[in-house]
């Protein structure tokens, strides 16, 4: 239970919350593990939880017409999801899989909504940073409409780094399952341009390793958070 405490005190959602507060919202948590390969939940499916990723990576995505998959979000620790939230009653927009071994906290939208209901100062508290989310997420989204094709590329590694990255004396070391097909589509391009970039970027110094390991360049890293 302390865990679950430690890992909801984290999250942005909760970090205004009194000691009370947290404790109240603990005590609707529940823990679920997924083996690798296991679905949370799928596309389409009536919504009854919002989870937390206490440790893991969970892929969103969403199949189309043709059946093709098209990754939303890769989240680590911390990260909460579906992003709608509570506060809408829409089926799942996406289906979530474990890509590892994961462990998450699920919070029933149902008995949060009571809770919010019962306090408001968490109701406040809660509104506040899902604005605050909503408008770090409109902002991003911005940036990545006016970026080219280098830069896509280029910010989606340093949020990878951002997120799931661990400093080393040779870089920044990622350990990620994915893809440059799977990279591709969640920055709206081919294959094939994510491939010829992500070579540019090897012979420039700024990758290394390999699809399962990549280590990006600090130097690099730095200079393009700091831009």
């Amino acid at each position: 239970m302390e865990q679950h405490k430690n890992t909801l005190s984290s999250i942005e959602l909760f970090q205004d919350l009194t000691e009370d507060q947290l404790q109240r919202v603990q005590m609707i948590a529940t823990e679920h593990k997924y083996a690798r390969g296991d679905y949370v939940f799928m596309e389409g499916q009536k919504r009854e939880n919002v989870y937390f990723v206490e440790r893991g990576l969970i892929k969103i995505f969403r199949v189309d017409e043709e059946g093709r998959e098209h990754i939303v979000n890769i989240l680590g620790a911390s990260q909460m999801f579906p992003h709608v939230g509570f506060f809408d009653d829409s089926p799942y927009p996406g289906t979530a899989e474990a890509i590892s071994s994961s462990h998450l906290i699920a919070i029933s939208s149902t008995k949060f909504e009571v809770l919010l209901n019962e306090d408001v100062e968490i109701a406040r508290s809660v509104m506040r940073m899902m604005g605050k989310m909503i408008l770090q997420l409109q902002a991003k989204l911005r940036e990545l409409a006016l970026f080219d094709a280098r830069e896509r590329v280029g910010a989606l590694v340093r949020h990878f780094a951002e997120e799931y990255g661990q400093l080393r004396s040779d870089g920044i070391h990622v350990k990620l399952p994915v893809t440059h097909s799977e990279l591709a589509h969640m920055i709206g391009m081919s294959r094939e341009s994510v491939n010829r970039i992500w070579n540019e970027m090897r012979r420039e110094g700024l990758l290394a390793g390999d699809k399962e390991e990549w280590i990006v360049d600090k130097n690099w890293y730095t200079s393009f958070i700091s831009s």
